[in-house]
């Protein structure tokens, strides 16, 4: 067969050597760009006919073809399983965050129940304040504990340890008592505090595996899945509230389930071979690398796999060559430092807007923005859209970047919140009461295209490998503790300065949020990692012609098979 073949690549080939090394040389060069730096791939041999053994009968080697006493895998093939492969995986990791979405979700559907005065277990207005914002004062915790695991025991492993502390929190409110209110009370904020551990902890690791395992092509779409699952478990929660308003405890114990679910998942999920190579288990690096590049299926040695190892390995070199340094030595390193800054900063006009109390407060804001309608339905119809974007900014991300998006999102929150503001000073007269409703379903749109899952997005990829997990970790730190902030002290202030004088001040930090992004946070869109991390080192670092065609394969390959 391979001779046939061998043949027919001999008739079709021009008189004109050179032309042969062109085609030879464009194959070579059609190799997934480095996850983590960008460095000029060596030349490596292609396996000898001995070592492939073209001529013994092997079904699943249909891709193989001959030429010049060599054999190679056909490189559309492979990044059609490759560009599959690398989907399927992020969804694995992604659906660990959906229990982060039904936590910041859960206070908005139970919060009604909880302080109804029909309950005989009622909370007052600063127990159920509590109840909503404490999970956020425990995600800074979470967030710091990331960075070091994400370095010591790995993505995947990480990611199953969220999903067990998610099952002991959801199960703790499903048993929690229903007769004593101390215990429920104490059952029930613990079960918050380990969720809100769990909140923090997610928001990285997720991200983190997509980027190490994407493309730079297909990196934007892949970060946005954290997002796309935060959207998901938020609509989850809510339509189960929407569902069944009265029962808390059996909205937790479906919430455990689809936790479980994601765990046994998980197991079929290989580990980064980023985090592989940067531990010395270059085998298992090898063999994750060719599942997800799509080659799980060939035992032997594929080019385009070595070449992509060849970069991992020698970038983890060139990091122990620079030393063990400590982070916060580190951070005196403008490529850590400068990201660290912008992009807390993104999250501060992110957590400061607004867009985290709709999350927790839906069916509140609902009522105090006059909105007509059954509060549990437009909490719904917020879940609902929410999702809606995300999807959409899985394609914008790869289209047209990551500030244009930004700059828009924030104008549109920053006239649905003045909008709102007009509508709780003005009620609009009966005809009119859509309204409100239209503009709190705008703003969530809207704050979802750009500054809700921008940041997450750049998370992942804004650090230099060396510090990509700590980095990450105080990020979200410090996110998760401006997100407590903004929610315990949202009810206060309501009740001082009035819901309208409440969302012009979320409509005017939307608005210093446009000027930030204009002037300070920057492209990434098209840039590899290490194009990145020299751009915030100073240099400039324009794509070499190799790199331009390999983009540019991968990129035409990717958009073939998605």
């Amino acid at each position: 067969m391979a001779n046939s073949v061998r043949g027919a690549a001999q008739q079709q080939q021009p008189e004109d050597r050179s032309d042969l090394s062109a085609a030879e040389d464009e194959r070579e060069q059609l190799t997934a760009t480095s996850n983590l730096h960008y460095i000029q791939p060596t030349f490596i041999s292609l396996i000898s006919e001995k070592q492939w053994k073209p001529d013994v009968e092997r079904p699943k080697d249909a891709g193989v073809y001959g030429m010049n006493n060599m054999t190679t895998i056909l490189t559309k093939e492979a990044h059609t399983n490759g560009a599959r492969m690398q989907l399927i995986m992020s969804i694995l990791a992604n659906l660990t965050v959906l229990s982060s979405g039904m936590g910041l979700g859960y206070s908005a559907i139970t919060l009604h129940a909880l302080t109804s005065e029909d309950n005989p277990l009622r909370m007052n207005s600063s127990q159920a304040s509590w109840f909503a914002s404490i999970s956020s004062f425990a995600c800074p915790l979470g967030g710091l504990v990331s960075g070091y695991l994400l370095d010591r025991i790995g993505r995947k492993k990480t990611l199953m340890l969220i999903n067990v502390l998610s099952i002991v929190s959801w199960s703790l409110i499903a048993v929690c008592s229903m007769t004593n209110f101390d215990l429920m009370y104490t059952q029930i904020l613990s079960a918050r505090v380990i969720i809100g551990i769990v909140i923090g902890l997610v928001s990285a690791p997720a991200s983190i595996y997509s980027a190490e395992i994407a493309t730079p092509k297909m990196r934007g779409r892949l970060t946005v899945l954290t997002s796309l699952s935060i959207a998901v478990g938020i609509l989850l929660i809510y339509s189960m509230g929407y569902v069944i308003p009265q029962d808390f405890r059996l909205v937790a114990a479906l919430a455990a389930a689809i936790c479980v679910l994601s765990l046994v998942l998980l197991f079929f999920m290989p580990e980064s071979p980023a985090w592989l190579m940067s531990k010395d288990r270059e085998e298992e690096a090898e063999r994750s690398l060719k599942k997800i590049r799509g080659y799980g299926a060939y035992g032997q040695r594929i080019p385009e796999v070595e070449k992509e190892l060849m970069r991992m390995r020698d970038n983890v070199m060139a990091q122990r060559r620079a030393g063990q340094e400590s982070f916060l030595r580190l951070l005196k390193q403008p490529q850590v430092y400068k990201p660290l800054g912008i992009i807390i900063g993104f999250f501060g006009f992110q957590q400061f807007s607004g867009i985290f109390v709709i999350v927790v407060y839906a069916a509140k804001v609902s009522s105090e923005a006059s909105v007509s309608m059954d509060p549990f339905l437009c909490t719904v119809l917020i879940g609902i859209t929410r999702v809606v974007a995300t999807l959409l900014v899985a394609y914008i991300l790869d289209t047209l970047g990551r500030k244009p998006p930004s700059i828009f999102s924030g104008v549109g929150m920053l006239v649905c919140m003045f909008g709102l503001a007009l509508c709780s000073y003005f009620p609009p007269i009966e005809q009119l009461n859509w309204i409100p409703t239209v503009l709190i379903l705008t703003y969530i749109f809207t704050s979802t295209l750009g500054f809700l899952t921008m940041p997450f997005s750049m998370l992942a990829e804004l650090f230099p490998q060396t510090v990509r997990g700590p980095a990450s970790g105080v990020t979200v730190f410090f996110t998760y503790l401006m997100s407590f902030f903004t929610i315990k002290l949202y009810p206060t202030m309501v009740e001082f300065l009035g819901s309208a004088n409440v969302f012009i001040i979320y409509g005017a930090v939307s608005l210093l949020g446009v000027l930030y992004v204009i002037y300070i946070v920057p492209e990434t869109k098209g840039k590899s990692l290490q194009e990145i991390e020299d751009y915030f080192r100073g240099m400039s670092h324009g794509s070499t012609p190799s790199q331009e065609v390999e983009e540019d394969e991968v990129s035409n390959l990717s958009t073939e098979s998605v």
